[in-house]
């Protein structure tokens, strides 16, 4: 038999009013009868309060539960297994879900939503349907983290329309937050025409539905949308608030848009709209975005009560502007001046080690976050991605290989991703070919992993692993991401894709591009073709190269943009060896400062100089 002092820590025992028992209570019948009579459910939730983060605890509560037959009471184990859903362990609330005798609606809600709160929404759509087999019906609260799970599974594209129709079919189509989500799940599965009609269509056309309607497109790659919704939504006489303006400002980070960015701060200034901390810090990380780093660094150190946000945003600013020495040195600041730091803190850090193959300093950092005993600041798994992109950037592929399988956690797709990408850069076919296997397995359908797999064949001459990798992506419907670059220009976006003669200004972009390109190599320009992955003749890459988008962006920039400015191009994918020599060069004929920001990082090109010391 055990002793009660063993199940529960005798901390707690004067919660429950225990104390007296303690040298002699055991699990006798007689002892479970002077328990019960102590043990109320007042007391449970008291003590359940106290134990919410510590799951051997809780544990021991459980089984409390279970010998003093308080386990019957399906509030208490509703408590319980809120606490282990915050945990994150949905094995354990499970298998208390399945002890509970009948549960009710709100239970099945509950486990719903835990399933969605730690990323495992095929469960939660799962359990949905078991709940419908069993015959219990759903309610107004049920149907918000259905919708959820449903927009994170677009492999299966009917299950979102499916749960819109259970959603009419209960009648609670109109129920606020049932439809917000809908239209939220419609903006992820690309559906913009059924998410616009559900939000025109709401009964309350409020404040909140235009917030979530404007982040949701600000959070799914439809930034131009959302910014055309913030428009309206003024033109409509409802007056935005600080989360409009997060939202918008966000958005203008990812463009590029600072001058857009800084208009709608000035205007939201103006008409006394609150710029808290939250807005300042979405203001700070805009413009880190757009490459205004002296700028970004005057705002910062303007800002009154500048918390960890604001000093995480200019330290991952620093990295990916290729200011290496600057982030570490804001860190050192951080740490000295006693500000707390966390795990997003760290991740700007390690970037910044990576961004500048500082490796010996990536590795003091990481070593300084696994012996922490700050929960918050333990290694997480895109903090063990950084940490293969530095080594593997550095040419240490096989220690960054070795890293990964002794890893304590899972590697997921990032992991092996910056794996990958570094074979490609550093041509090693065969640790290429065994992350790609792993990338496989875990991310099928993601398309740049098959375009970098298909890319480092292409480079190595192996024409027919090529044509495997793009049959392949064709048969399960994987389509490479088009590249195009972007421009700012009088408040408007100008997109650019390569080849494309489809702006009203190509005649003059070409023509200037092709003088460039002349002058250019007048001064020991020449192609670099092995960026072009097809198999064709040689001047056929020259002339698939020339027209690159970040080349005709730069161009139109070049005969729009005042002299007086840099040119700033924000492209889509990681830019080109050819276009990064291209830049350079530009750069020494022009006098012009070019800003080009790419999927992995910043590019400042001064007097042919790159800000990445060619490493990136």
């Amino acid at each position: 038999m055990l002793i009660l002092s063993k199940i529960i820590p005798t901390k707690f025992f004067s919660t429950l009013q225990l104390v007296p028992f303690l040298p002699t209570l055991k699990f006798s019948s007689h002892a479970l009868t002077n328990r019960q009579k102590f043990l109320t459910k007042e007391a449970v939730n008291t003590l359940l309060k106290s134990c919410s983060s510590n799951p051997y605890q809780l544990k021991q509560i459980h089984a409390l539960l279970l010998t003093s037959g308080l386990s019957i009471k399906n509030s208490l184990l509703t408590h319980l297994l809120t606490c282990f859903i915050v945990l994150g362990d949905m094995l354990y609330v499970r298998q208390l879900f399945d002890e509970m005798h009948k549960p009710r609606t709100f239970l099945w809600n509950t486990l719903i939503r835990g399933y969605v709160q730690n990323d495992q929404p095929k469960e939660a759509a799962f359990i949905y349907k078991r709940m419908n087999l069993l015959g219990v019906r759903p309610d107004s609260f049920t149907f918000p983290f259905v919708i959820k799970a449903c927009a994170e599974l677009p492999e299966f594209k009917a299950a979102g329309p499916a749960a819109h129709a259970q959603v009419v079919k209960y009648g609670i189509e109109f129920v606020a937050v049932v439809r917000t989500e809908l239209m939220i799940m419609y903006v992820k599965l690309g559906e913009l025409g059924l998410a616009d009609f559900l939000f025109k269509t709401m009964v309350e056309r409020d404040l909140v539905a235009w917030n979530a309607f404007i982040a949701a497109c600000a959070q799914n790659g439809y930034g131009m949308n959302a910014l055309a919704l913030f428009r309206e939504m003024g033109s409509t006489g409802t007056r935005p608030d600080a989360v409009s303006l997060v939202s918008a400002l966000s958005v203008c980070g990812q463009l590029g848009c600072s001058d857009t960015g800084e208009e709608i701060y000035r205007i939201a200034r103006e008409e006394g709209i609150e710029c808290n901390i939250i807005v300042e810090n979405a203001r700070l990380d805009m413009h880190m975005k757009c490459g205004n780093i002296d700028f970004a660094t005057e705002l910062f150190e303007k800002i009154p009560c500048g918390n960890v946000i604001s000093w995480s945003t200019m330290i991952s600013g620093y990295a990916i502007n290729g200011e290496s020495e600057k982030a570490l040195s804001l860190f050192s600041r951080m740490q000295s001046e006693g500000l707390r730091t966390n795990y997003v803190t760290y991740l700007g850090v390690l970037s910044a080690c990576s961004h500048a193959g500082l490796v010996s300093q990536g590795w003091r950092y990481f070593n300084l976050m696994s012996r922490s005993d700050d929960e918050s600041i333990k290694p997480r798994k895109e903090h063990y991605a950084c940490m293969v992109d530095l080594l593997g950037r550095s040419g240490r592929l096989e220690e960054a290989y070795n890293f990964i399988r002794s890893m304590p956690i899972e590697p997921d797709s990032g992991v092996w991703g910056a794996l990958l990408g570094a074979c490609v850069i550093h041509q090693n076919l065969e640790l290429g070919q065994l992350a790609a296997h792993c990338l496989y397995e875990l991310a099928p359908d993601v398309a740049s992993y098959q375009v970098l797999m298909s890319n480092m064949y292409a480079s190595a001459g192996r024409w027919d692993f090529v044509k495997k990798v793009r049959q392949r992506m064709r048969k399960k419907g994987v389509r490479k991401l088009a590249a195009y670059s972007s421009v700012e220009h009088n408040g408007e976006l100008h997109f650019f894709y390569g080849g494309d003669r489809s702006h009203p200004q190509s005649e003059i972009i070409y023509e200037k591009l092709d003088c460039l390109i002349k002058q250019m190599k007048s001064m020991g320009y020449s192609s670099k073709t092995n960026s072009v992955f097809h198999d064709v003749d040689l001047e056929e890459k020259e002339s698939i190269i020339s027209t690159h988008s970040e080349k005709l962006a730069i161009v139109f920039a070049l005969i729009n943009v005042g002299p007086d400015r840099p040119i700033r191009v924000i492209k889509n994918l990681r830019i080109c060896d050819d276009c990064h020599t291209f830049s350079k060069f530009v750069s020494q004929i022009s006098l012009r400062e070019i800003i080009m920001r790419d999927k992995i990082r910043f590019h400042h090109f001064r007097n042919g100089v790159c800000s990445c010391k060619d490493f990136w």
